[in-house]
């Protein structure tokens, strides 16, 4: 099984340029089962792979630890851009947050260990097109946390941690999500329909971030 697992990813990334969404969909799920096959202590140098190959199979995220360590990672960057006037840094940090650059690192380790190509992660243009499609999976499913009298320690411990360095007092973050964002309604149509991070707060504020995904190495 597992070499058959390994045969359907090198056939799927072979495609390059041409990858499809459809292929990103049932990549991200090859590699799943991949994982589900070893053992636990072989599978943490790949929690953000496992997570985003859940994000693209479910509805919402919100039993995920390396999700919520997301949203505290959005949670800390936003906090650290809030008196920038850096419009394009800020957008770049934000977009990093939510973990693609560390996506890029665990998939390349993933894919030497079962020996896979990697010029889906090396070559910045088909990397973009990856990343591209995997925006698109992935768009209005919320990473987010449960209801707080359902938090385990270790959950607990992580919203604690955002609770305690909020944008402003009240307000960290406990909810994200990528969506398209039509600005017309607001008064801006020249902006037109952007993808954005959409980020929610204890204070029920919702904060929208436009995506600027730097896919260089």
């Amino acid at each position: 099984m597992e070499d058959d697992l390994i045969r359907k990813i090198r056939s799927t990334v072979a495609k390059s340029n041409n990858l499809e969404e459809a292929d990103v969909r049932s990549l991200m799920i090859l590699i799943r089962k991949l994982l589900d096959g070893m053992p636990e202590s072989d599978q943490k140098p790949f929690l953000v792979i496992r997570l985003f190959s859940n994000w693209v199979a479910h509805i919402a995220i919100t039993q995920s630890n390396t999700g919520l360590r997301i949203l505290a990672a959005i949670n800390n960057a936003l906090v650290s851009i809030k008196d920038s006037t850096d419009t394009i840094a800020m957008q770049t940090k934000m977009s990093a947050a939510i973990g693609f650059p560390v996506l890029r690192e665990e998939m390349k380790l993933f894919f030497g260990r079962i020996g896979v190509d990697d010029t889906l992660l090396s070559d910045n243009h088909v990397w973009a097109v990856f990343v591209s499609h995997l925006v698109e999976i992935i768009r209005d499913v919320p990473i987010s946390f449960p209801e707080l009298s359902t938090l385990d320690t270790t959950k607990r411990k992580i919203y604690e941690e955002i609770a305690q360095n909020p944008i402003k007092p009240g307000a960290g973050v406990i909810a994200a999500q990528i969506s398209h964002v039509d600005y017309a309604p607001v008064g801006a149509p020249e902006a037109g329909r952007n993808t954005c991070l959409l980020i929610r707060t204890a204070d029920t504020t919702t904060i929208v971030m436009p995506l600027l995904i730097d896919v260089r190495v």
